[in-house]
């Protein structure tokens, strides 16, 4: 995904089992588990890429890319 700085991120969990927003590196993203219909939000003030995973399903991936 591609945004551009200022813009706000928000993740919802429409799935039956657990998830959560991590950042690969640093603390940049970082949510509580989310159950189902949980959702978690995240400002990205500054350009950069940003790797995320699922904490309890690491194969679960993703990137922002802040312009």
């Amino acid at each position: 995904m591609t945004i551009k700085a200022g813009d706000t991120v928000i993740w919802t969990n429409n799935d039956n089992a657990p998830h959560t927003v991590d950042s690969e590196s640093g603390s940049e993203i970082s949510s509580p588990n989310m159950g189902r219909g949980g959702t978690y939000s995240h400002t990205f003030r500054t350009a950069g890429t940003f790797n995320y995973y699922c904490g309890i399903h690491p194969s679960m991936r993703g990137t922002i890319t802040v312009q």
